[in-house]
């Protein structure tokens, strides 16, 4: 890879928990995309000249995009700096990773720039710099599949093992409501009853064979939660009606995308998902809540360079 003096690049909106793998597994959507603007500066640092889309902060040490492209340019110990333009495709507390597309989108966009030929796992550590501004944490679950594309599963010890992604139709329906990360997590259990996590264990174990097995439809039915989504679902906009709705029009799974308020739902043709978000678009619609729905299949590409330059 070249260096390049300015350069586009993109980043997956993502799924995470996937309801039986709370904060270890995430899966990469085709849309929306998230994308930064990057340009070669002479001053050392980052700079964010513009943020379209959101009101997010433009003091680099509170912004995600700021601080993982800071952390690559340290890494990299260059003497030139990069200026930001972020486009939020992908808005903040929705649920599809917002923040890890715009630290993954970040992290892969200055290596590019420098000409640096990082791969996925070695960026990782440098996104999660940007994504813990957001977050507070360095959870890897969304970040990972924005990097990696794919669907990824996310160890303890920050290895990220990439299965193989079942043959889905997906539905992303992203009510126009916030949920913070901080308020989904309050009200989660400290305990977890052991019967309980077993069978949470057994069905993410079936699950992850499924994957290797090439067996979508089996892969679908094992998501399950017993541990998170139950406790959430009380913060989700009419969860039980989009469910039924979901369900009717043919979706097979599905559940709450990351803490919400998103949801996601897994068919196994493009008509069906439509059908989908239609049935769902229209119980928010009586409600008068605005929303956006997304169709589409998981997304091998993650973080990538646009045809379109800068």
């Amino acid at each position: 890879m070249s260096p390049r003096d300015h350069i586009s690049v993109a980043a997956p909106a993502t799924v995470a928990n996937l309801t039986v793998g709370f904060d270890c597994l995430g899966l990469a959507l085709e849309r929306p995309l998230e994308r930064l603007d990057l340009k070669r500066t002479d001053t050392p640092g980052v700079q964010i000249k513009e943020i379209i889309g959101a009101d997010l902060p433009m003091e680099v040490e509170h912004n995600v995009s700021g601080m993982a492209a800071r952390s690559v340019l340290n890494t990299l110990g260059v003497n030139w700096g990069v200026e930001l333009t972020i486009h939020k495709a992908v808005l903040p507390g929705s649920g599809i990773g917002s923040s890890a597309a715009s630290a993954a989108s970040a992290a892969f966009g200055v290596a590019a720039l420098a000409g640096a030929d990082f791969r996925p796992h070695e960026l990782l550590p440098m996104a999660l710099d940007g994504e813990q501004v957001a977050s507070g944490a360095r959870h890897a679950d969304n970040v990972a599949p924005a990097l990696f594309g794919g669907l990824c599963l996310c160890l303890p010890d920050g290895r990220i093992d990439t299965l193989p992604a079942p043959d889905w139709h997906l539905t992303v329906v992203h009510p126009q409501t916030v949920i913070k990360t901080a308020e989904a997590r309050a009200v989660l259990p400290q305990d977890v009853p052991m019967p309980d996590a077993l069978n949470q264990m057994a069905r993410l174990g079936h699950f992850v064979h499924c994957c290797h097995a090439g067996d979508a439809m089996e892969a679908a039915l094992a998501l399950e939660d017993v541990l998170a989504e139950p406790h959430r679902i009380p913060l989700q906009p009419h969860f039980a009606e989009v469910q039924a709705a979901a369900m009717q029009a043919g979706a097979r799974a599905g559940g709450i995308s990351g803490s919400g308020p998103s949801s996601y739902w897994i068919s196994f043709d493009a008509d069906t998902a439509q059908s989908v978000g239609q049935a769902i678009s229209d119980v928010f619609l009586l409600k008068g809540l605005d929303h956006h729905v997304h169709v589409g299949r998981i997304a091998q590409q993650g973080a990538h360079i646009l045809d379109t330059p800068a």
